[in-house]
Formats: structure tokens, C-alpha cells, sequence
């Protein structure tokens, strides 16, 4: 956990929002507010966010940032991706609902749709406010100190350029334990409590529990701009600079940051430097710099730069890495990028690695579209550079469309063509070499697949000219996966998966695949397959007359653990509608029967969310007369009631009663 002195992005939101005195329910929000009131709480949120960072905001389990510099070298887009799994997710639940202390419904331990829609109107301003913990200056390079704040980066949010950010889970959709709001003035407002109290965290009904599924996690995106105001428009100051950044608090953190094209760009000096303490308001105490060279760091900041190609460019990326251990928080970690345009006293040419195909080998490519035949982990493992890693570029494959990004090269298999010839070398940012290597670019398998609820069936075809290879077919969706065994495949070969972990609907397939003279395959297809859903069953256990409505119950279950879904029809008549309650395995329900029919024949039917059915019928029998009346409660003496026949009204109606009344107390809970 991280330090109870930070402040989540929950607490600060709704902290904005009070101090603007604009905290309303959704439905009591006017359709037009007041500039008075707009400019209010602009600057409440103001107050209450500048000088936050990221990590202030969301306690994450792993976090991607995404940074481009632009051409403009003053303004870099930024993307970024935060997961928050397990018990964390649970926190930023907790933190949310406990700042609603006082309003209808507020700090009751369930976080309401009332609440959730409240703090959505101003996120994207929150985050405005808060400080990257970024920033680029140019001339020599620095370590901060004395006249030197290089927190100048700072976030745009305009109509033309705005700031997103978005969510997924936050508010589970399906969560076992949501009731109706316990107090709130919108009928359709519904609450999740922030800690789930039932056996293995269901926050999410569709997904079986035996899949062992996070399903209370909490993943949070946001897409933005910010702005700075430390490089010379156009270009490079004196050709150098330093990108510095705070890293403090980034418990688990991957960072890519991309420059624009611009020859000769490289690392002069990276250097980790930790200790400066920042527990000062908007971390503005810089303390004493060190001199460049001379920092000390635990190592927990590790970076690799390399050359992509983007656009027909060739840029610098700095790969980074980031960990912190809270416990020595408010001990700072910092890192500097001292970045040159200067050539290097040594310089040295970059080369192939051992990993390397050699000369003649085949780089496999798959023939849906345009795919990586080279992504930048394979350039890593495959030349190596003093300066980095290098860019590896190829030419060649006539007919076949190329391109680049920075995750690597593409190509695009024309229809009917198996292979083709290019020729690579790799190159580094002063422009030398290495030798050149002719490769063969080829599909290595075609495959098509069949299933159905129990198993799915692949086909793996090698193209001419594929050495044996050994393959492994693995079956894909977002919650689970099913792998076959290692298979030789020397021609057609059929692989045969088992579905029992995976969930109804579609599902991909994933191959990978290795040989002698060979780089190694491995692509994800969507063979349009999907598992079925195998259809639920639906049993009765008991039923009785209670005066004119027949009550009935039984037990009902999904193999596949999907919701289900229970009618009845009496004949052509529709049967207990509204009535049918499902807790669990168990369900009830009740209805009137036909008037002065001798029979009541009852057909329950059960279906789940895919449209897969299965049917009961159940004789009901003779509905009792209007005339007649309430039988009075039987005798135990069987010469009373002719000596035997079924049990009395008081057994069925009493089990029926207390089940019912237990059902309607647990929906109401």
C-alpha cells in the first residue's frame, strides 16, 4: 500500500466537487449551471489537484506510459494504461465512497451508480491539474538544484486537443451482491458494496468461477497532451539536453519514450539518483543537485535505448523500466537522461548476435494482413550496439507491401504467395552497419478449425519448403486460455483442444511454431471460432395447490455457470410470469390454473444468455373449484382423511412459504 499520506484520485475529485458546493445525484442536476457556478468549481478542482501526480491518484498493480515527443520538440502526446488487481481495486472502491460522508447514501460501504456518475463530470479536469513530474531542458546537463526546477511539463485540456480519461470495472456491471440503493431519489440507481463479502470475490456473474478470473479488477486509460517550454522551437539547444523525471511512488512502471527523427540522437548519460527527500508540497523541495555522474541509486530504474523506424523515419525510444518500494517512501528516486547529438570517443559498429538467423534461414509471417515479421524484441535478441539497440531494416519482398513502427517491421502477403526474398542489415545512430543477410520471408502454415461445447479441432497445413517443425496451438479469450500438447508437424496435422476452461462464445488461435532454419513463429488467428454453449438443466422437486395458485419449486444448473433464465407455460397459456425466482441452484414459482380444467399440465423451461433451452413438464392436475372451500388443515388421524392421500396443505405450504420468504429477504438485502 502506498503511503496513508497520499491522497487518492477519489478523495481529490470529490474533494473538488464540495468545495464547489455542485455535489448532486444525477437527477438533481439542472440541464444549464451557471457560469458563476462552472467557474466555481473549475477553481475548486484547481485547488484540489495541482501538484498531484499519477500515482497519487490510483494505487496500481503495473502501469505503461506511452510518451511521443512531437516535431515541435515543445509538446509530447502521452498514452497510458493502469491495472489495479486484487485487493488494491478494492481500496480505490473504499477511498471513492468514503468522500461522500454526509450525502444520501454516502459512506454506507456500497458504491453507488448515483456516486460513480457523480465523480465522471470531472475527471478529466482533475487530471489537468496534476503535475507529470516531467521535464526537458536544454544546454548542459543537469541534476536539478538550485534554479533549476525542471517540472515543466504541464497538461493540455482544450476542445481542440482534450484530455480523455476513461475506465473499465470500476462500477461491475454484473456483480453478485448489487442490490437497488438504499437511499437515493433515482429509482434505477443501484449499489456493489466496495468490499466484496461472498465466497471468491464474484464481481462478475458471466464469468465461471472456476476460471480463477480477477474479475474486481480495475483497469483506468488516459490519453493526453502536455506542453513544455525548455527546447528551442525547431530543433535542439546546442544540440543537447536533459529529460529528467521524479519516479518516486512508481511502485511497478514501464515507460516508452520516442523523439523525433533527428541525426546522431543518443543517451550521453543516464543516471538514477535517489535520496532527495519529497515530502514538500507539490515535491518542490530540490534540495542540493548532485554533479552529473556522481548520483547514487538502488539500481530500481533500469533503461535500454534503441532506434525504430516510424513513418519512414528512424527515431530514438528510451525503454525504461521502473520500480519503488513504498517503504522507503519519502525518500525520492529520480532519473536523468542526458541526451547529445556529439559522437562518442569509441564507436564501434553494430553487430549480429548469435541469435540471429543466418544466411538462407526463413523468417516466418503469417498471411492475415499486414503482421510483425520482426518485432523490436527480436532486433534486441538478434544485433546488438554499444550505442543501444540498433534498427534493423530491411528490403526486398517484390510484391509485398512493408512498413514500420515502432513495434517493428510488417509486411502483407499477397493472396496465392507463400514467399519471398529480402535482405537486412542493422544500422545505428551514427550510421554504420552491419553486413548484409538475404532471408527467405515466408507463410510456414495455413489452418482452419471447427468446435463445438466440448472440444475444438485445428488444422495446421505447412506451406512448401517448411522444415518439421514443433507447434503448439493455444486457444484464446480475455479471461481464459487452453494449450494443446507439443505436436511434430511434418504435413497436415490435426490438433485436438479441450473447451472444458473456456466460456461460451468466440474464441482466438494462437500457434507457435519452431524449426531448424527457421526464426521462431508465433501469431494469434481469428478462425471465427466459437465454443457453445451447452444448455442448462432444469428439474422439479415439489409442487402443491395453495387455494387456487399452484406453487411449485426445483433445482436448475448451467454447465457452462452462465445466468439463467426460467418460464412457464400451463398449455398454450404462459405460466407464472413475474413470479419465477432463481437464488442460486434453487427456483420457486407460482400461478393461478386453468378454471375448472381437470388437468394442468406445467412446462418449465430454463435458458441461459445463449439461447441454449431445456424443458420440464410437470402435472399440476386438477384445478380446485371456485366454489369449494378453504380445506380446513388436515388431521393426523387417517381415518379423517380416508386413510391416506397426499400430505396436508401445513407441510407443502409451510417448506414453500419459508423458502419464499427466504428469497424475497435476500433480494431485499
Amino acid at each position: 500500500m502506498r503511503s496513508s499520506t497520499k491522497c487518492s484520485l477519489w478523495a481529490i475529485l470529490l474533494t473538488a466537487l464540495m468545495l464547489a458546493s455542485t455535489v448532486q445525484l444525477p437527477s438533481e442536476v439542472a440541464e444549464e449551471i451557471e457560469p458563476t457556478e462552472t467557474t466555481a468549481r473549475q477553481s475548486s478542482v484547481e485547488a484540489a489537484c495541482e501538484g498531484l501526480t499519477f500515482e497519487d491518484m490510483f494505487n496500481y498493480t503495473h502501469a505503461i506510459f506511452d510518451i511521443t515527443v512531437n516535431d515541435d520538440w515543445a509538446s509530447a502526446d502521452v498514452s497510458a494504461v493502469a491495472w489495479i488487481n486484487g485487493t488494491l481495486s478494492d481500496q480505490v472502491r473504499v477511498d471513492l465512497e468514503s468522500f461522500f460522508e454526509g450525502l444520501p447514501g454516502g459512506d454506507n460501504g456500497y458504491l453507488s451508480s448515483d456516486e460513480y456518475n457523480a465523480i465522471e463530470n470531472i475527471a478529466a479536469e482533475c487530471v489537468t491539474q496534476t503535475n507529470p513530474r516531467v521535464g526537458f531542458r536544454g544546454g548542459p546537463a543537469h541534476r536539478g538544484g538550485d534554479g533549476v526546477n525542471w517540472y515543466n511539463a504541464s497538461w493540455e485540456n482544450t476542445e481542440e486537443n482534450p484530455l480523455t480519461i476513461e475506465e473499465y470495472n470500476l462500477m461491475p456491471q454484473n456483480h453478485a451482491e448489487e442490490q437497488p440503493c438504499q437511499s437515493s431519489p433515482n429509482a434505477d440507481c443501484v449499489e456493489i458494496p466496495t468490499i466484496p463479502s461472498g465466497a471468491g470475490r464474484d464481481c462478475d456473474t458471466t464469468i465461471p468461477q472456476a476460471n480463477n478470473v480477477d474479475e474486481c479488477r480495475i483497469v483506468v486509460w488516459l490519453n493526453g497532451t502536455f506542453n513544455f517550454d525548455g527546447l528551442t522551437i525547431g530543433g535542439l539547444s546546442n544540440d543537447e539536453f536533459t529529460v529528467a523525471m521524479n519516479t518516486s511512488n512508481m511502485t511497478n512502471a514501464d515507460l516508452f519514450a520516442t523523439f523525433p527523427a533527428h541525426e546522431g540522437l543518443r543517451v550521453g548519460m543516464f543516471e538514477e539518483c535517489d535520496g532527495r527527500l519529497i515530502n514538500q508540497e507539490n515535491n518542490d523541495n530540490q534540495g542540493s543537485a548532485p554533479v552529473p555522474g556522481t548520483c547514487v541509486g538502488d539500481g530500481t530504474v533500469t533503461q535500454e535505448s534503441r532506434l525504430v523506424s516510424i513513418g519512414g523515419e528512424t527515431r530514438l525510444r528510451l525503454d525504461i523500466h521502473v520500480e519503488y518500494d513504498m517503504d522507503d517512501w519519502p525518500t525520492g528516486q529520480d532519473m536523468f537522461f542526458d541526451m547529445t547529438t556529439e559522437p562518442p570517443e569509441t564507436d564501434d559498429p553494430p553487430m549480429w548476435t548469435s541469435a540471429a538467423p543466418a544466411e538462407g534461414n526463413i523468417m516466418p509471417i503469417a498471411d492475415d494482413g499486414a503482421v510483425h515479421f520482426l518485432s523490436t524484441s527480436q532486433m534486441d535478441a538478434w544485433a546488438t550496439d554499444d550505442q543501444g539497440s540498433p534498427l534493423i531494416s530491411c528490403s526486398g519482398a517484390d510484391g509485398w507491401s512493408m512498413s514500420s513502427d515502432g513495434d517493428g517491421l510488417y509486411a502483407d502477403a499477397p493472396s496465392g504467395q507463400d514467399s519471398t526474398t529480402v535482405s537486412c542489415h542493422a544500422i545505428d545512430s551514427a550510421g554504420q552497419t552491419t553486413d548484409v543477410r538475404n532471408y527467405t520471408l515466408q507463410v510456414p502454415l495455413r489452418a482452419t478449425g471447427t468446435a463445438d461445447s466440448g472440444s475444438a479441432t485445428i488444422t495446421m497445413t505447412p506451406t512448401a519448403g517448411m522444415p518439421s517443425m514443433s507447434a503448439v496451438v493455444t486457444l484464446v479469450q480475455d479471461d481464459a486460455q487452453a494449450s494443446s500438447n507439443p505436436v511434430t508437424m511434418n504435413g497436415e496435422t490435426v490438433v485436438t483442444a479441450d473447451l472444458s476452461s473456456m466460456s461460451p462464445g468466440p474464441f482466438m488461435v494462437k500457434i507457435t511454431a519452431q524449426g531448424s532454419g527457421m526464426a521462431d513463429f508465433s501469431h494469434t488467428f481469428n478462425l471465427g471460432m466459437s465454443k457453445a454453449s451447452s444448455p442448462p438443466s432444469v428439474t422439479v422437486t415439489d409442487g402443491f395447490w395453495n387455494g387456487d395458485s399452484y406453487e411449485i419449486s426445483g433445482f436448475v444448473n448451467d454447465p457452462d455457470g452462465d445466468p439463467v433464465t426460467i418460464t412457464g407455460m400451463n398449455g398454450a397459456y404462459v405460466w407464472g410470469t413475474g413470479t419465477f425466482q432463481v437464488q442460486g441452484n434453487n427456483w420457486l414459482a407460482s400461478g393461478s390454473g386453468i378454471p375448472d380444467a381437470t388437468a394442468n399440465d406445467l412446462t418449465i423451461t430454463a435458458c441461459d444468455n445463449w439461447g441454449q433451452c431445456a424443458s420440464v413438464t410437470h402435472a399440476a392436475g386438477e384445478t380446485p373449484g371456485a366454489s369449494e372451500s378453504t380445506p380446513d388443515i388436515v388431521s393426523n388421524n387417517n381415518e379423517d382423511n380416508g386413510g391416506g392421500g397426499l400430505p396436508g396443505f401445513g407441510m407443502f405450504a409451510a417448506l414453500g412459504a419459508i423458502a419464499l420468504a427466504g428469497l424475497g429477504h435476500q433480494r431485499r438485502d
